[in-house]
């Protein structure tokens, strides 16, 4: 009498096929979130950047002083905005001034220093040397590390990664 063949895995096969599944999956987790908080960071120091170009950029083609200053309060962390002080009395924004783009409040990163506002002349330069400290939430001194945006006088934007303090 033939026995008929059985198709399928043991229990033991299944077993074993979770427990290496669980290994890689336990390895591989914490990497992909590393890569995500890394990623998320890089999000909002090249906001930053982009900020800075633009205003570099804005004033030099419209031909007037334009600056990138707090959204709020005098924080950076609540968000920043590019626009023209039209009245020059270095407060800025103020109600009637134009804002060419507002950049969102940041959750990744800790600005623990930075300029009071950065204004930038027709002719491209700044008015004062300007570096920004910007510090990841989850900084590890690995992939996630502290950066600092500078700003020279002839308004170059140059980043570096530093370690966590």
């Amino acid at each position: 009498m033939e026995h008929p063949r059985q198709h399928g895995f043991t229990i033991i096969e299944l077993m074993v096929a979770l427990a290496v599944a669980m290994i890689v999956l336990g390895m591989g987790v914490p990497s992909f979130r590393s890569l995500i908080q890394t990623n998320a960071t890089a999000t909002e120091v090249n906001n930053l950047a982009t900020a800075l170009h633009l205003a570099r950029s804005e004033a030099v083609g419209r031909g007037v002083e334009v600056t990138l200053s707090p959204l709020s309060g005098g924080d950076w962390a609540n968000g920043w905005v590019v626009g023209i002080d039209t009245d020059e009395d270095d407060v800025f924004p103020e109600a009637g001034e134009p804002v060419l783009r507002s950049f969102p409040a940041v959750d990744m990163l800790n600005i623990t220093s930075a300029p009071a506002r950065v204004e930038f002349r027709p002719t491209g330069e700044v008015g004062a040397l300007a570096s920004f400290t910007l510090l990841p939430s989850h900084c590890n001194n690995c992939n996630n590390r502290q950066r600092v945006l500078s700003v020279a006088m002839a308004g170059y934007v140059d980043l570096t990664r530093q370690a966590c303090p």
